[in-house]
C-alpha cells in the first residue's frame, strides 16, 4: 500500500508539475504576444524604417508620388503616441509598404512571432509546431465571390465548391474589403491581390486569407459560416474551430495527397504532355531553384527533349501554362525563349538602382555579405546619380541581343496567364508578349506589371526593437518591351479574358484550358 500511494502521489506530483510547465509556457507565450515596446523604441524602428526605403528604393515614388508618400509615412509616424505591441505596429507600417507597390516589397512580423503565432506556412515541408488558430480552408475568388477550394477544417463533410457567404458576420465583400488593401502587389494590377488570397501553389510564400485574417481581422476560436453548398439553393449555418497551421497542414495531405488535386500535381514544377498529334502543352509552375532540385530536374534538358518532340513531331498548337508560377530564378524562364522566338532577342533595357553599397544599414540586414556579390564593374554611374549596369560585363548577357536556336518553333502559340504570374513568370510572359506578337494570351491580367519589378539583390532588414522584417528590393528591371504598347503600371491584358464559374469550381474544370482547346478546334 505504501508503494501504491507514493507511486499515485509521485504521478499526481508528475502531472502538477507538467501542467505548472505547460501554464507557465503558455503564460509566457501570451505575456510575449502582448509585449508593449516604447513609444521611443517604436519611433526608432520607423525612422530606420523610412530611411533605408528614402535612400535605397529606386521606385519608392514610382506609382505614388512623392509628396503623397511623405503625407503618408508623416501620417502614420504621428500615430505612434504611445507603447503598441509588436502586431498593432506591424499593420501602422503595411499601409506605407502597400503604398509602393510592389510585389518585392513587404513586411513580415518578426520571426518569434511567425513561430508563435502563425506556424508552417509552405506545404512542402515539414509542418512546424505552433499554439496559435488559423482559418482552415484554402478558398478560390470568383466575381468578389469566396468558394471553399480545399476544406482542411474539422469539418469534413463540406464539400469543395460550397460558397461563402457570411464569415464570423462579414459578407464576402465585406471580407475583401478589409483584406485585399493588406497585400502588396505590383503598379495597379488587382488580379495579383486577389489570387494571393487564395493556395495557388504549395510552394507559395504564405496563405494570406489565412495570415491576414489573423492579423487584419481577428482570431477566433470559433469560424460561424453561412455557406450553400454546390447545387444547393439554401443556405445553411456552420460553425467550425480555427485549428493550428500543423493540423491544417495534416488535414491537406490525409485529404487530398491519394487524389488528383491540381496544387498536389502543380508540386513539380514543369509538365509536358501531348493533347493530340497537333497540340501539346507546356506546364511551368515554378521557377524557384528547390523542386527542380528536389525532383532532379533540369530545365536545360527538359526544354531540349520537349522542343525535340515538338519539332520532330510537326505540333501545330503549343500552349505554355504559367499560371500560378510566383517566379524564382529567371535563368529557367528564359531559358526557353530561344525555342520559340523567331529573331534575336534582348530581354532587358538596363537595371538601375540608387546605390548599391548601404553601410548605414548593414547592421540591421539578415544578411549584409549579399552586397559583396556585387562588383563595382557591373555599374555605371548617370548623370542623375544613379547606377546602370554595364552591357560589356560577361555577366549582363540578358542586356544585350541573344540568338534563337537555329529551327525555333514557328507555330501557333497559346500562353495561359492569372493574377499569380508573378515576378520571374510575369516576366517571361511579357517577353513572350513583346517578342512573338502573334501568341495568344489566355485567362486575367498577369501579377507583374510589364516594364519590370524592383528585384533581386535586396536589404532584408531585420528592426532592432521589435524584429519585424522588411524586404526592400532596390535593383529596378527594365524590362525590353520592343516597342510594344502597355500600360504603365498593368500586366499583360488577355487577348480573351476567360474566368470560371462556380459550377467550374465545383467539377474542377480547367476552364481556360477547355477555352484554348476550343477555339485550337478541339
Amino acid at each position: 500500500m505504501l508503494n501504491a500511494g507514493f507511486e499515485q502521489n509521485n504521478s499526481t506530483m508528475k502531472y502538477n508539475s507538467l501542467t505548472f510547465i505547460a501554464l507557465f509556457l503558455s503564460l509566457n507565450m501570451v505575456k510575449a504576444q502582448e509585449k508593449l515596446f516604447p513609444q521611443a523604441t517604436l519611433q526608432e524602428d520607423f525612422r530606420i524604417l523610412r530611411s533605408a526605403l528614402e535612400t535605397a528604393h529606386i521606385g519608392l515614388y514610382r506609382y505614388t508620388s512623392k509628396p503623397e508618400m511623405d503625407s503618408l509615412m508623416e501620417a502614420q509616424y504621428e500615430k505612434i503616441d504611445h507603447p503598441m505591441r509588436e502586431i498593432d505596429f506591424f499593420k501602422l507600417l503595411s499601409p506605407i509598404m502597400c503604398s509602393i507597390r510592389d510585389e518585392h516589397t513587404f513586411l513580415l512580423p518578426s520571426s518569434d512571432y511567425w513561430k508563435n503565432e502563425i506556424g508552417q506556412t509552405i506545404y512542402t515541408a515539414t509542418a512546424s509546431a505552433s499554439k496559435a488558430k488559423l482559418f482552415p480552408f484554402f478558398i478560390s475568388i470568383i466575381n468578389d465571390r469566396l468558394f471553399i477550394d480545399n476544406n482542411l477544417s474539422a469539418e469534413a463533410e463540406i464539400p469543395h465548391g460550397t460558397e461563402i457567404l457570411m464569415l464570423n458576420g462579414k459578407s464576402s465583400r465585406q471580407l475583401l474589403d478589409a483584406l485585399l488593401p493588406t497585400i502588396h502587389t505590383n503598379g495597379f494590377v488587382e488580379t495579383f491581390r486577389y489570387r494571393n488570397l487564395e493556395q495557388f501553389s504549395l510552394q507559395q510564400t504564405y496563405n494570406r486569407f489565412m495570415v491576414h485574417y489573423a492579423i487584419f481581422i481577428g482570431r477566433p476560436d470559433t469560424f460561424n459560416l453561412t455557406i450553400r453548398k454546390p447545387g444547393s439553393t439554401g443556405t445553411q449555418q456552420v460553425s467550425t474551430p480555427a485549428l493550428t497551421s500543423k493540423e491544417i497542414y495534416n488535414h491537406y495531405w490525409r485529404r487530398y495527397s491519394a487524389i488528383n488535386d491540381e496544387k498536389k500535381r502543380h508540386e513539380i514544377p514543369v509538365e509536358f504532355k501531348a493533347i493530340n498529334t497537333k497540340t501539346a502543352y507546356l506546364r511551368l509552375s515554378d521557377f524557384h531553384d528547390d523542386p527542380w532540385r528536389r525532383y532532379n530536374l533540369s530545365y536545360s534538358t527538359e526544354y531540349r527533349n520537349d522542343f525535340k518532340y515538338i519539332l520532330d513531331n510537326n505540333i501545330q498548337n503549343l500552349i505554355i501554362d504559367l499560371r500560378g508560377n510566383e517566379g524564382g530564378n529567371l535563368g529557367i524562364g528564359i531559358d526557353i525563349l530561344k525555342y520559340i522566338c523567331t529573331s534575336p532577342y534582348q530581354p532587358y533595357h538596363y537595371h538601375e538602382c540608387n546605390n548599391y553599397r548601404f553601410p548605414a544599414f548593414t547592421k540591421y540586414m539578415r544578411d549584409s555579405t549579399q552586397l559583396n556579390r556585387l562588383p563595382d564593374s557591373v555599374f555605371i554611374k548617370t548623370v542623375a546619380n544613379t547606377y546602370r549596369s554595364n552591357p560589356m560585363v560577361a555577366t549582363e548577357v540578358w542586356s544585350r541581343p541573344m540568338q534563337p536556336v537555329s529551327v525555333p518553333y514557328r507555330n501557333k502559340l497559346y500562353v495561359l496567364i492569372n493574377g499569380a504570374t508573378g515576378s520571374a513568370a510575369s516576366i517571361l510572359a511579357t517577353l513572350i508578349r513583346v517578342n512573338r506578337k502573334d501568341a495568344i494570351f489566355i485567362g486575367e491580367e498577369s501579377g507583374g506589371d510589364m516594364e519590370g519589378p524592383i528585384s533581386g539583390a535586396g536589404m532584408d532588414l531585420i528592426l532592432p526593437n521589435t524584429k519585424i522584417r522588411a524586404d526592400i528590393p532596390f535593383i529596378k528591371r527594365v524590362v525590353n518591351l520592343n516597342n510594344f504598347p502597355y500600360q504603365k503600371g498593368r500586366g499583360i491584358i488577355p487577348d480573351h479574358t476567360v474566368i470560371p464559374t462556380s459550377t467550374d469550381i465545383t467539377n474542377r474544370t480547367d476552364t481556360q484550358l477547355a477555352f484554348t482547346l476550343k477555339i485550337i478546334g478541339h
